[in-house]
């Protein structure tokens, strides 16, 4: 599976071990040696802020640790990066400033310049994550709504091998809607994590389809879950902790979404964690304690044109698990999207150019789909956010009721 899932992110190498903190480089300074290009423009009615997190667990050691023989000089504690994306009372960043003046950078600068050189340079392509802004306000204050309930909070789990980032856009276009959305890394899952001091944590989990290996790390991606949900109970989004941070984060009954082994980690950490209380599959596998437990929450999966439980794969478990799900269900399959799909790359590779050049990593034209990066980027957002309309803030949609004319890519099988 591993194999595989490093092919989602274009086939990168994962080097093993940590490396020393390096200087900085500022957003201006990257953008200004290129192109600017701003990923999104979010639908929604509200401007969006961002604050990252560097959250340490002091209860539990990193479980690949060991891989280097002992502890090395990396930190023994298991690390959660957070970026958590919000409605903002500030305006969002005017395009028409060369180069505007509050942006934020895509990736920060060293994780963008090793995903350059395992991405763009070793396709032949010159490009660079560096020169990528989002219109997200970097700790902007929180929009409060007198009289309405707090937001809704959707934690988000990534595709193994994946960063965090590669989930902005659409963590971007929910939270406009009126979201809390919190994307997680789970550390040493993907190529790199970097920390606010820009130590580098490198992938460590070994690229196998040994079950036990995959447990192991499901287990850690599960208690990053439960973890940072904790500590977004306290977050206050300057940056500091506090107890008023309530009135506006409600962690009591949450959302979760997760992409392809986020989808495991989601369905798993609905079992185990009682707050999280919807939860939608993008193209995800279930291999937890989940099937044979069963779940009692309400649940959708969007899946990939031809992933419906009908070919052999990791997406052949989904009907037997159909049953076991004792809730609101419904399966929607997307024409003309593949694997790759339900992440930022697909729009990243359309704002670039790279698009028409872009080999498939498995050498199976299904994995990328046709669909464009915008146009994909509308159907799940629509869709996801009715269906965390429906079950967190309590909004019907006539959207999940059956196939509709605005999305006639969208088909409904389950």
């Amino acid at each position: 599976m591993y194999t595989y899932l490093k092919q989602l992110v274009l086939g990168f190498s994962i080097p093993n071990g940590w490396i020393a903190p390096a200087a900085p480089q500022s957003a201006l300074s990257l953008l200004a040696g290129g192109p600017q290009h701003r990923l999104s423009h979010p639908s929604g009615p509200y401007a969006v802020g961002v604050h990252v997190q560097e959250l340490i667990d002091p209860s539990r050691l990193d479980p690949w640790s060991y891989l280097d023989g002992d502890h090395g000089s990396g930190p023994v504690h298991r690390v959660v990066m957070l970026s958590t994306y919000y409605p903002t009372a500030l305006k969002a960043p005017d395009d028409e400033e060369k180069p505007p003046r509050h942006i934020m950078p895509y990736m920060p600068p060293l994780t963008a310049a090793l995903y350059d050189e395992d991405v763009f340079a070793a396709l032949g392509l010159n490009g660079s994550f560096s020169h990528l802004y989002t219109p997200a306000r970097e700790d902007g204050p929180i929009l409060h709504i007198p009289g309405e309930p707090p937001f809704p909070v959707i934690m988000v789990s990534t595709g193994g091998g994946t960063s965090r980032f590669y989930y902005t856009v659409l963590a971007e276009a929910l939270a406009s809607t009126g979201y809390i959305v919190a994307c997680m890394d789970h550390s040493h899952d993907s190529l790199v994590v970097e920390l606010r001091n820009h130590t580098l944590l490198h992938g460590r989990v070994p690229v196998t389809g040994n079950h036990t290996l995959l447990l192991m790390d499901l287990d850690a991606r599960v208690s990053d879950t439960s973890f940072a949900l904790d500590e977004l109970r306290k977050l206050d989004v300057l940056g500091e902790h506090s107890a008023t941070s309530g009135e506006v984060f409600n962690v009591g009954r949450v959302g979760m979404m997760g992409h392809s082994l986020g989808g495991a980690t989601m369905s798993t950490s609905m079992l185990r964690d009682s707050r999280i209380a919807a939860g939608v599959s993008l193209d995800g596998v279930f291999f937890g304690p989940e099937q044979e437990a069963g779940l009692d929450s309400p649940f959708l999966i969007l899946g990939a044109e031809g992933h419906d439980g009908t070919k052999e794969g990791w997406w052949s478990g989904w009907p037997a698990m159909w049953p076991k799900i004792r809730a609101w269900k419904k399966q929607l399959n997307i024409k003309g999207t593949g694997h790759v799909s339900f992440c930022d790359v697909p729009l990243i590779f359309d704002i670039l150019g790279f698009r028409k050049d872009l080999p498939d990593p498995d050498g199976e034209v299904d994995n990328w789909g046709t669909i464009s990066g915008a146009r994909m980027l509308e159907i799940e957002t629509a869709y996801v956010a009715a269906f965390f309309d429906r079950f967190l803030k309590g909004k019907s949609s006539k959207l999940l009721e059956g196939e509709s004319g605005q999305f006639p890519e969208v088909d409904f099988i389950m």
